[in-house]
């Protein structure tokens, strides 16, 4: 049984998730952990961004054509690095290899059921393990199947991450699914996403979205998204998930 929920007082902090890819030989997953109080002025920049383009549908990686839109695509981009190097926002990835991957350890299980598992890892060594301590954090995801185990999994992870990282008692105090139209930060994890998983794989897009991809690999100021970033980074990091062990 779980000790009661943190104290109101300590500050809030949400994080934005999706996955990309999970039909690909490597699946990746994260999105951007962004302070309660600065959402709105987050949510007003993708808007703005999105307005002064024009643009009245979401923004979405799968939808990329480039054309007209290419410069909207690229401030996007631009824009969430910038969040990360002015340490407004960070970004935490997980990428697994899917290829060869043993999706159905029990009946019913497939490639949702694992990205759930990977959102999960990430939730834990990462989320609870950075802001545990001293943040009530919220954990909004892309609605679909993907990540409809996680969400009813808040217990479980809290008192994992009590016990292994000493967090706050129900650390995360809420995982809820919403859909990406309404919520531009999601959007802006689809895109960065979509464009890491594109390198990652390898995709020879005849499309725009090698541009896009070469684009959001360059402002990242990374030299490829194939390796771990450094145990003490915060604002942005990388995590190759090599095995089903749940330690990093």
């Amino acid at each position: 049984m779980l000790v009661p929920a943190p104290p109101n007082q300590l500050p809030s902090l949400s994080f934005y998730g999706d996955a990309s890819s999970k039909q690909c030989a490597f699946m990746v997953a994260g999105g951007f952990a962004v302070s309660g109080n600065r959402i709105n002025e987050v949510e007003d920049s993708i808007a703005a961004i999105r307005d002064d383009a024009g643009i009245r549908s979401e923004f979405h990686w799968s939808q990329y054509r480039g054309g007209n839109r290419r410069s909207a695509y690229e401030s996007l981009i631009q824009y969430g690095f910038d969040l990360i190097k002015t340490r407004k926002a960070a970004l935490h990835v997980i990428i697994a290899k899917f290829d060869g991957y043993n999706h159905r350890e029990k009946a019913g299980d497939d490639r949702d059921t694992s990205v759930n598992r990977m959102y999960y890892q990430l939730f834990l060594h990462r989320l609870a393990a950075f802001y545990g301590r001293a943040r009530r954090i919220h954990i909004r995801l892309d609605a679909g199947n993907d990540c409809k185990d996680i969400c009813r999994m808040r217990n479980e992870l809290c008192a994992d991450a009590y016990k292994r990282h000493q967090t706050k008692p129900n650390c995360i105090v809420s995982i809820e699914p919403v859909k990406s139209e309404n919520v531009g930060i999601i959007q802006l994890t689809d895109v960065v996403l979509g464009a890491i998983a594109a390198k990652q794989n390898a995709v020879a897009h005849t499309s725009p979205k090698k541009d896009l991809a070469d684009f959001a690999l360059r402002v990242s100021g990374r030299h490829s998204w194939a390796s771990d970033t450094a145990p003490s980074a915060r604002f942005l990091t990388v995590w190759h998930l090599k095995s089903r062990s749940r330690s990093p």
